[in-house]
Parts: structure tokens; sequence; C-alpha cells
């Protein structure tokens, strides 16, 4: 890919919005537009297991753009995952701790996504938001995960361990009437978490032995 998303070469505006040069962007957006496969991403992670029952080291990996490869170690970022100290208490864990739960993290990351694809409209569309803030939360069933439900039902039909998403938004700035709230609504739309989490997105395990990929 000849291009890559960074603007450093791109002519600066006279004043940046939130962060964004606006000209160096619509030339980037007509690029996008003419170039679509350039702006393509393949985005990965991998856990691996700690010996411990929901402990997990995980790693995001290298990713690609418009088919290059980007590999730095700066980007290996690493997170690990548990549970709650009750939690772990109450199932019966030796020397429970606490870490990061991955959903509360997964909807952490849904909140930011939010903010970025509004934060990022209201600055394509000249909207001034001085002020935002996306709460995120959900009812989770662990039935499942416990082996105390079966992951499917007679007809094959995966089971819901969820409720619907709840999704807070409370913005702040001048002008904003109620077609700029209807439109802060929309623009949710265009995040790709929520894309990820609200949509169905197929994922079916492959299964290895690790001796296997070795041969």
């Amino acid at each position: 890919m000849e291009r890559t998303m960074s603007t450093n070469t791109q002519p600066q505006a006279k004043r940046p919005v939130h962060g964004i040069d606006m000209a160096a962007h619509e030339e980037f957006l007509t690029y996008a537009e003419e170039n679509p496969e350039a702006v393509q991403f393949v985005l990965s992670a991998v856990g691996t297991d700690e010996g411990r029952v929901l402990h997990t080291r995980s790693q995001t990996q290298s990713y690609m753009l418009g088919g290059q490869e980007f590999d730095r170690v700066a980007r290996g970022y690493t997170q690990h995952f548990g549970g709650h100290k009750e939690v772990e208490e109450a199932v019966g864990f030796v020397d429970p701790t606490d870490r990061e739960e991955a959903i509360e993290v997964a909807l952490a990351s849904l909140t930011a996504c939010i903010n970025g694809a509004i934060s990022l409209s209201s600055a394509q569309a000249g909207v001034d938001i001085d002020e935002l803030e996306t709460t995120v939360s959900v009812d989770f069933d662990p039935s499942v995960f416990l082996g105390l439900e079966a992951p499917r039902d007679a007809d094959g039909t995966p089971t819901n361990m969820y409720g619907d998403l709840r999704i807070d938004i409370q913005v702040s700035g001048e002008d904003l009437g109620d077609d700029i709230v209807d439109r802060v609504g929309e623009w949710v739309t265009r995040s790709p978490v929520y894309n990820l989490m609200a949509l169905g997105h197929e994922g079916s395990p492959q299964v290895s032995r690790m001796s296997d990929r070795a041969r």
C-alpha cells in the first residue's frame, strides 16, 4: 500500500477540530473512497492460558492494513484477564484475586469506540461537542459458562447469555438541539465495536493440537 493512515505529509489546517486537521482528513476520505482496498484491516489478538481457570494473558498482534503488515513491539499490548475476587472466592478458587474481567473490558472497549464514532462524526458534520460520556451495561447469566445450561437448545440455536445492551450517552455543547441529539444517536451505529457486538458475525472455532502446528 503506497499510502497509510498517517497524515504527516498532509497540509495543515488553520484550526484542528478535536485534534484532526480537517483539510488532511478530507483528502484522506477522498483517497479512501477511491481506493477502498487500501483501508481494509485484519486485526487479531492471542490469549494464553496461565494455568488457572479464568486467568489468561492476552496480547494484541501485528495487524494488516491494505495488505501490508505492521508489526511493532510497542503495539504488543498485554492484558491479564481473570475475574472478580468475590466471584473467585464463591466458586472455590484458592487464593482468590482481582483481575480485569473480560466482559467488562469488552464493554469498556465499546464505550471508547462509540465515543470515537461520535467525535469523528461530529467533527465531519461541523457539530461542536464540548463534553461526551458513554456508559454501557448489560445483564449476564453465567449458567452456560458454568456448565449448568447447554450452549445450544434442542434445535441447535445458541443460548443467549445476555440481555440487551444499555447504552447511555451524555453530551454537552452550544446549540445541541433535538435534531443534533438524534444525529448523535445515529452516529453510534458507525462504531466498529458496536457493529461487532450488535450484529451477528459467525465465529466457528478451529481447534488443533499445538503439536500439529509445529509439523
